[in-house]
């Protein structure tokens, strides 16, 4: 497991380094055509079809290249549909090493792309989409959903519902929530609604870009901790349009249930009652 935080300024200089500076990427195959390529910093998905393969968030061109022959190794056929999760500078780089594959993106996605052109951002987004877009890989399907601002604006979930995976990023970690400053473009409403529709899909795997577990159960364990902040925020929240008390004071008077001790309780919980 490795956490957003503990990556950030790893990933950054990760933008910059050539590819020999980086680890091999670890190849696990999770499903008949699906596999997970781990590392540096990232875990992204590779679904191999008839028609071609799809992979989602390269993160930057190095990375992208080792992806690359990552997957040469499975197969012959060519990268036909690179999936950015979100709009995030440290996700979407690297798209140009894919020559003749359409870019994936939620509709907010171009927008912040647009607005800053010193990122690794793509030259273009082929595929769009406002709510759902189902894709056929040739064989195989998968969906893309969008539940809500989660983390950024366009943050979309990957579902081969065949395979009964999924593959988000950014919205989850092992026993914790996003944390410190990276917190601060989190909707833990949205995130809330994501991890319920995750846990309704009946998952064999739960694909997170910042993790190398795959297990269903750290979706489940992230839905209760987020269900019991929002459950004691409402009730503070509630009582607090009647007297006015600030949002500092109200996540000083939250208490999580014990159970969730060092889930970073209450930092987690200030984000959820600016969320409301």
């Amino acid at each position: 497991m490795f956490g957003k935080s503990a990556t950030a300024a790893a990933a950054a200089l990760a933008l910059l380094a050539a590819p020999a500076a980086l680890a091999e990427l670890k190849v696990t195959q999770i499903a008949d055509g699906v596999y997970t390529l781990a590392g540096p910093f990232y875990t992204s998905l590779a679904a191999v079809g008839e028609d071609g393969v799809l992979v989602t968030d390269p993160a930057n061109t190095p990375r992208a290249e080792e992806m690359k022959a990552a997957i040469a190794g499975i197969t012959d056929k060519p990268v036909a549909w690179v999936v950015l999760s979100h709009e995030h500078y440290d996700h979407v780089g690297g798209t140009g090493a894919f020559p003749g594959a359409k870019v994936v993106c939620h509709s907010a996605c171009r927008t912040v792309f647009d607005l800053n052109p010193m990122a690794d951002t793509p030259d273009e987004v082929d595929l769009e989409f406002d709510d759902t877009l189902e894709l056929d890989l040739g064989g195989t399907t998968a969906v893309l959903r969008y539940f809500g601002p989660a983390d950024g604006f366009g943050s979309s979930v990957l579902h081969l519902p065949e395979q009964r995976i999924a593959f988000t990023a950014d919205l989850y970690e092992d026993r914790s929530l996003t944390t410190g400053m990276w917190m601060d473009d989190d909707n833990y409403l949205a995130i809330l609604r994501v991890l319920r529709e995750l846990k309704a899909m009946e998952l064999e795997h739960a694909v997170n870009a910042h993790s190398h577990d795959t297990s269903p159960e750290i979706v489940d364990s992230s839905l209760a901790f987020v269900e019991d902040l929002y459950a004691v925020a409402g009730g503070a929240i509630a009582g607090a349009v009647l007297v006015s008390v600030s949002p500092p004071t109200l996540t000083m008077a939250l208490k999580p249930s014990s159970k969730f001790a060092g889930w970073r309780a209450l930092q987690s919980a200030a984000r959820i009652v600016l969320s409301v």
